[in-house]
């Protein structure tokens, strides 16, 4: 059947919104009316009066033509085109061809931002948006010349409202247009679209995307790590647990290559880390338990510095570093000094460096630290959909609960060695333990012996 034309509104909070527009007037409106009595009594000269009632009275009904405009905002959709119709700034006709992609995504708007048609020049953004639901992202094959008011700007994306927006995608999704991601929710206060970037990351298909052989680490007599043997499966979460001193960060360092083993090998992908550095390394995201930055840089140069040394255009670390920035909530802090950053901002800084060029191995020593609860949420949220899609990721941490809920396999390290690994239900079984808790417990307890599932 022919496709014929579609209107596609968005209606969900014009009530609420009408209302607080209307009390806001209300008010507005009393004060003016006292002002124009008060002109009309005391200002004589007719043409002076008629001036100062009338100028008013038009700002008054401009400014709520502003205000209500986006109320009544209709996009249509016909076989060949998609034209926006938002407010008083935005009327244009897109071809459909034009469009590359088209996704539902979950993005936080301010206050303002509802009353008019936005066009944001670091992202090349054009937003439409008049909440945070019903959105939709549309990416266009290559930038077009749109006018916001009476300025043409240079566009790459678009953000819109629906009400349908299932079928505003499926609309898309019936033609040659994609429709890439859907939006993931763990829960109302959770919910974030994960990025096309990472989703079309080429997942490594070996045995093993991290392999440890005999890995050691010894300073004179004291030894680290002792002859640690470890295997990670491609799309797998590895929580590695152990008490202060166990041999974690060390056996990390070796893994990254910041610290020369004694004994014994570590790869990545299939790339030896001493002997083929280049190669494992381009595909390893890094996250170590205390952030390095260059403090004198801002957020936004910081991560712009290491999308150069990652050979990445401009116009990819653009929207890679801005997407980040909002995943992260670090939007507001990106032209802030790395120096004025908390401990919890930093630590979001060095997660964003990580992921910056979407690596197929993440190995993240305690990233959860100084996170506020949101953004523990959000991360954790996050490395099951990277997961998902192919990433290895290597969890340094002592939250335990962490580690049981979002670990496919756990390993604990004791001294130096690695006393057992298993799914946290398999170590409950093994330890004739209620909890993981109790499972660390035990296991830490000086025992001697290797265990294995």
């Amino acid at each position: 059947m022919q496709e014929t034309t579609r209107n596609f509104t968005y209606t969900a909070h014009r009530t609420t919104y009408l209302t607080s527009v209307l009390g806001f007037g209300f008010m507005l409106i009393v004060e003016g009316v006292a002002a124009l009595l008060l002109i009309a009594f005391l200002v004589h000269p007719i043409l002076l009066k008629s001036i100062l009632l009338v100028t008013p009275v038009a700002l008054y009904l401009y400014f709520f033509m502003i205000l209500l405009a986006p109320l009544w905002t209709k996009h249509q959709l016909t076989p060949t085109q998609l034209t926006l119709h938002y407010g008083t700034k935005l009327h244009v006709a897109i071809p459909r061809m034009a469009i590359r992609a088209v996704e539902s995504v979950h993005e936080r708007l301010t206050m303002l931002q509802p009353m008019a048609a936005r066009y944001d020049a670091n992202r090349r953004r054009i937003s439409a948006a008049f909440s945070d639901e019903g959105q939709v992202l549309l990416h266009l094959r290559e930038p077009l010349s749109l006018k916001v008011g009476r300025i043409a700007q240079p566009t790459e994306s678009i953000l819109i409202n629906v009400d349908a927006r299932d079928e505003f995608l499926q609309a898309f999704a019936t033609s040659s247009i994609p429709v890439e991601s859907k939006t993931y929710q763990q829960d109302d206060q959770a919910s974030f679209n994960i990025a096309p970037f990472f989703t079309s990351v080429t997942p490594f298909k070996g045995e093993a995307a991290i392999r440890l052989e005999g890995l050691t680490c010894s300073f004179e007599r004291f030894v680290a790590v002792d002859n640690l043997h470890m295997a990670l499966r491609p799309g797998e979460i590895y929580g590695f647990l152990g008490s202060n001193g166990a041999g974690k960060t060390t056996t990390i360092k070796m893994l990254v290559g910041l610290l020369q083993p004694s004994a014994g090998r570590a790869e990545i992908a299939g790339h030896d880390v001493w002997s083929d550095p280049v190669a494992a390394k381009s595909i390893l995201g890094y996250v170590p338990d205390r952030s390095i930055l260059y403090e004198r840089l801002t957020g936004y140069e910081f991560l712009a510095f290491l999308a150069q040394m990652r050979g990445l255009s401009r116009t990819t670390a653009r929207e890679r570093i801005t997407y980040l920035f909002d995943l992260l909530e670090l939007r507001e802090q990106a032209d802030r000094l790395c120096s004025s950053y908390s401990f919890g901002m930093k630590r979001k800084l060095s997660l964003a460096a990580a992921l910056l060029h979407a690596p197929q191995v993440l190995v993240l020593d305690e990233p959860l630290n100084g996170l506020d609860p949101r953004s523990a949420r959000r991360l954790k949220d996050l490395l099951l959909q990277l997961a998902a899609n192919g990433t290895t990721i290597l969890l340094s941490t002592h939250d335990l609960a962490t580690a049981e809920s979002v670990c496919h396999r756990i390993g604990i390290l004791h001294k130096g060695r690695l006393l057992a690994e298993g799914s946290a239900a398999e170590l409950r079984q093994l330890a004739a333990a209620s909890d993981l808790e109790a499972v660390f417990l035990t296991l830490t307890s000086d025992r001697p012996e290797e265990v294995s599932i």
